[in-house]
């Protein structure tokens, strides 16, 4: 943990200046407290009653401190460099971000201020609770609500209440994870698996009592020894990225729904999966032919023992290990999407190419972990005083002193100015402490948001972050008119097996993402600098260890932020459902899928066709939609998304249903599947294209 390491450290500087307020030690010389100690000429030396004196000894040597490192997977910045010639004086010029030492008073550190100059900054390391003026206004003022008018399929809560998967019984409260080790008979686990997780959970665990408030908890069920499932590690290949639905045939050859019965069965014969919310599943480190991460969000198991079993699963592959992610902030993170949040937001707008990787709620393992406030209300886990909020009539302009997003430390995170009833102007604060490395040892900023909740956020600019018609419901807003440049790598690159981890940086052991991207530094405020939008000017005023920002209201006629207008090929109006859309669209996103095809086959149901030849638009994905009919009426529905497929025109694409996902096949019963094509990036949706019914017989 970052800060208790930087507590260590600066302690020894001051245990030499407290000891050193006696005379210098020298064997046999006078000294005034039994037990005090004095540190000279590399030797320590001890205050000892003599006869009626007190006098030093002779003294014991010393080695020189050696500087401290965490065995634990937390994500800390690199060693502090250290000064050799220039002297530290407060305010004036200094040649490295992150360089410490003291003057007179006490501790420096070189740190970013206006025009990006490099400066001494006074800092204490005072992590007491922060005092501020009362927030004038109730956090459920700035807590919006969604006002979305299209809402693209598949998306989460961008606003306050979230809406939580149906496998997770609320957002807050208790749930309970059960933790196990899966091995192969070609890769047999060694060991226990605990010692891979043991302090993923105690930082799971750390991590949701601070940023949750303790609202919500984890109910960790482990068990130590490896469980073997049936078929070698290749089967169960799921690759990143691909889809998740359960018919969706992964890189291994296997759907989701087999893997998803293979490993609940091997685990239902070991732990008891009764009550579970979540499985979270390790491999043997040595895994090498199951390459990414695997998360359904819900595994439709028929089990004897417990039934129907609705967990969610999330599973570690080679690529988790080899790329030292932050594991338990992966496993938060899906766990973040089935409490019902969206997250990926706020993001940088316009991208430039480059991603964002801020916060649990994104990519879970870049540059901070922290919980973003935004999230925090939408998730309804922050308390009043934490978050500064007024509206803007109310506002003529006050000074706050902000905790850092990454710091425990109580206090305001954010202050936030209510503009009308979509959108908020947010400000944050950051810095290089214990949920997060930002731009290294050193690294002290603000950050100004507009969240509009209005508008809908791209589930994932992080796999196409040039796509010009990425939208969020927050956007980080740039410091006008400077060139901080770009983040310049702080952490090595990672080469593991063989292979680079692109856009990654080892930093004390972790990877981070996102420290090769180059990211635009200009969406950090630095001392003395400002932002305004919608009639609001934002000041940094002060760093150190907290940063003052001043908040002032200069326009009091504007009452709105005018988001940037999107490409004319992004302005086409999503329609209220997908299944609904004129069929003109269907040339542009769609083409014509042909060949539409169903039939039952064992336990499945197969629903197959060919990709469309004569699509204009980029298709991110397949919906596949069922309703269920019989005599009494409607007796079921499905909804699945295939993202996996084969974009070659004029690809066969197989679509394997498990009978145990409907709800009713018995006899008499009709199923009646269709097909839309979607872009949730630009809110194009095709209109629908029906298989022929699946009729369950005697």
């Amino acid at each position: 943990m970052r800060k208790h390491l930087r507590v260590v450290a600066l302690l020894i500087p001051i245990v030499l200046i407290a000891s050193n307020s006696y005379a210098a030690g020298k064997a046999g010389s006078a000294c005034s407290k039994a037990g005090s100690k004095s540190i000279s000429g590399g030797k320590s030396y001890t205050c000892v009653k003599s006869g009626k004196k007190l006098v030093w000894d002779k003294g014991v040597a010393v080695a020189a401190p050696k500087p401290t490192s965490s065995p634990s997977a937390s994500a800390t910045p690199t060693p502090l460099p250290t000064q050799t010639t220039q002297p530290f004086i407060e305010g004036h010029d200094c040649p490295k971000m992150g360089l410490q030492g003291s003057d007179a008073t006490g501790l420096l550190e070189c740190r970013h201020i206006v025009d990006g100059r490099l400066v001494y900054t006074r800092i204490n390391n005072d992590v007491s609770p922060v005092q501020n003026p009362d927030s004038p206004d109730s956090l459920l003022l700035c807590q919006l609500s969604d006002l979305r008018t299209q809402v693209p399929n598949g998306t989460k809560s961008i606003a306050y209440p979230p809406q939580p998967f149906p496998n997770f019984k609320a957002s807050t409260g208790t749930f309970k994870v059960v933790v196990v080790g899966i091995d192969f008979s070609d890769v047999p686990g060694t060991g226990s698996p605990s010692a891979i997780w043991k302090d993923d959970l105690v930082k799971a665990t750390d991590w949701l009592k601070w940023y949750t408030h303790d609202k919500v908890k984890l109910d960790f069920v482990a068990y130590p020894n490896w469980i073997r499932v049936p078929k070698t590690s290749g089967n169960y290949d799921a690759s990143n990225n691909s889809d998740r639905s359960p018919g969706a045939l992964q890189a291994g050859g296997l759907t989701v729904q087999q893997i998803n019965d293979d490993y609940v069965h091997a685990i239902e014969g070991v732990a008891d999966l009764s009550n579970t919310t979540s499985i979270w599943v390790y491999m043997p480190l040595n895994i090498t032919k199951i390459d990414g991460g695997f998360q359904p969000q819900t595994v439709l198991v028929q089990s004897q023992k417990y039934g129907l079993i609705t967990s969610q699963l999330v599973a570690v592959g080679a690529d988790t290990y080899l790329s030292r992610r932050v594991r338990w902030g992966y496993f938060l993170h899906e766990m973040f999407h089935g409490w019902g949040m969206q997250g990926h937001s706020p993001k940088y707008i316009p991208t430039d190419g480059k991603l964002t990787r801020l916060g649990e709620g994104s990519t879970a393992d870049g540059w901070t972990n922290a919980l973003l406030p935004w999230d925090a209300l939408v998730w309804g886990v922050a308390k009043p005083s934490d978050v500064f909020c007024i509206d803007k009539p109310n506002l003529k302009s006050v000074d706050l002193k902000l905790v850092p997003l990454e710091r425990e430390q109580e206090g305001i995170k954010s202050a936030m100015v209510k503009i009308n009833e979509h959108q908020v102007l947010l400000v944050e604060s950051h810095r290089s402490d214990k949920w997060g490395v930002g731009e290294g040892p050193g690294f002290a900023g603000v950050m100004v948001a507009i969240i509009d909740t209005t508008v809908s956020t791209a589930w994932d600019n992080e796999v196409t972050p040039k796509d010009p018609c990425i939208t969020s419901t927050g956007v980080y807003l740039r410091v006008p008119s400077l060139n901080h440049g770009s983040h310049q790598p702080i952490g090595l690159p990672i080469i593991n097996n063989g292979k680079t981890y692109i856009g990654a940086g080892l930093i004390n052991g972790m990877g981070i993402a996102g420290d090769y991207e180059y990211w635009d530094l200009n969406h950090i405020m630095y001392t003395g600098e400002s932002i305004s939008a919608a009639g609001l000017k934002v000041t940094l005023v002060k760093g150190g260890d907290n940063d003052t920002i001043r908040v002032e209201n200069i326009d009091r006629n504007v009452s709105n932020y005018v988001q940037p207008l999107l490409p004319a090929q992004c302005l086409v109006i999503a329609p209220t459902s997908p299944f609904e859309t004129p069929q003109g669209i269907t040339s542009l996103l769609m083409g014509t899928p042909t060949k539409l095809q169903s039939s039952i086959n064992g336990q499945s149901v197969i629903l197959e066709w060919v990709t469309p030849t004569d699509a204009k638009l980029d298709m991110e994905y397949f919906r596949i939609k069922g309703e269920c009919l019989n005599q009494d009426g409607v007796c079921g529905t499905y909804l699945g998304d295939l993202w996996g497929y084969p974009k070659a025109p004029g690809s066969s694409v197989v679509y394997r249903i498990p009978l145990a996902s409907l709800s009713t096949t018995i006899s008499g019963s009709q199923w009646s599947f269709s097909l839309t094509a979607d872009n949730q990036s630009t809110n194009y949706h095709s209109f629908v294209q029906r298989f022929s019914p699946v009729i369950f017989g005697p």
